[in-house]
């Protein structure tokens, strides 16, 4: 494996996620293919359903599955359809010019959200890794951590550090498709 897929691998949730607590939409994605819906990031994991090729879904989470491969924790834009876990081979991202970025962490982990750029600000959210979100603004005093202002899909908006986000270039996510 590649430095910088280790590097990718270590900023990602290496496991699933609760799905209860889980922001309500986050990246618009289509599949590719007929797909797999399954209850975990594994192809032994149970099939909750099959979605058909071109489904609109919104990616919540990524994690690393047993496999080495990416999946992607999807909830489908039809009303009434489980969320679950797809491979990301079978994902294809719509195009933005928002830039994206997830929460970086070992499976499980949470992080703080806060009201301002500093430690002592008012705790407004608790993130997962995996958690995507989109990074709208950033700040930096001389000598200290830069901070990120960023926005869940829930529209909860606060600030995280810069070692607690993997941040993505500009459209991409994960890595850019090859043009």
């Amino acid at each position: 494996m590649g430095l910088m897929r280790k590097l990718t691998v270590g900023l990602l949730t290496f496991g699933t996620v609760i799905t209860g607590i889980l922001p309500v939409m986050a990246r618009p994605a289509t599949l590719t293919s007929r797909s797999n819906l399954r209850t975990d990031a594994s192809l032994t994991a149970s099939v909750e359903e099959i979605l058909p090729s071109g489904a609109n879904v919104e990616v919540l989470n990524i994690t690393v599955g047993n496999d080495g491969e990416y999946w992607y924790y999807v909830q489908p834009k039809v009303e009434g359809t489980l969320s679950g876990w797809v491979r990301s081979d079978l994902v294809r991202f719509e195009v933005s010019n928002k830039r994206y970025a997830t929460i970086a962490g070992k499976r499980g982990y949470k992080i703080n959200v806060r009201s301002s750029p500093n430690l002592r600000s008012k705790v407004l959210y608790n993130a997962l890794s995996g958690d995507l979100v989109t990074v709208e603004d950033s700040y930096k005093q001389p000598g200290q951590y830069r901070w990120y202002r960023i926005k869940f899909p829930s529209n909860v908006i606060g600030w995280v550090r810069e070692d607690l986000l993997s941040i993505w270039p500009q459209g991409c996510i994960i890595t850019c498709p090859d043009i």
